[in-house]
């Protein structure tokens, strides 16, 4: 068997990773580096593009940041709005959650609504406390949001 077709130990490629692959360490040029930076920076920006074009891309990715940092403010029914205007009903529980709390019975149907297709699809189970903000809807003088969280809850 010649050296060129053993398998290289962990430590050997270790080594050889430190020092910059099978060149033997030699430094890259600067032009090879800015190249293999910018192919670097364009993957990583298609992989995060990957994650986030499902429910509107980067910019729906900001509008859902905002509605998170507005949690707790007098703002966060605006970026709630902003949110299902500009990308759609919530996609996730902590965004549907957000919905609950904002204060509009909108937002807060829309939720319901969101929830209830979820749980139809089979991937949705209501718990912790998701299931504490809809009994408290449930409980509501308005009877269409009452009517939808204990549909929900059933």
């Amino acid at each position: 068997m010649a050296d060129d077709d053993r398998k290289l130990s962990y430590s050997e490629r270790d080594r050889m990773r430190r020092e910059g692959g099978p060149s033997g360490g030699r430094p890259k040029s600067g032009h090879a580096r800015a190249v293999e930076e910018k192919r670097s920076h364009e993957a990583l920006q298609v992989a995060g593009s990957l994650f986030t074009d499902a429910k509107g891309g980067q910019e729906g990715k900001a509008l859902a940041d905002a509605a998170r940092a507005a949690h707790g403010s007098p703002e966060l029914a605006s970026a709630c709005q902003a949110y299902l205007d500009g990308v759609g009903p919530p996609d996730g529980v902590d965004l549907a959650s957000l919905f609950l709390d904002a204060g509009d019975k909108a937002l807060a149907i829309c939720a319901l609504d969101e929830m209830l297709r979820w749980r139809t699809a089979g991937d949705f189970e209501l718990e912790g406390g998701l299931l504490l903000q809809v009994r408290i809807l449930s409980e509501d003088f308005d009877d269409d949001l009452a009517s939808r969280a204990e549909e929900l809850i059933e």
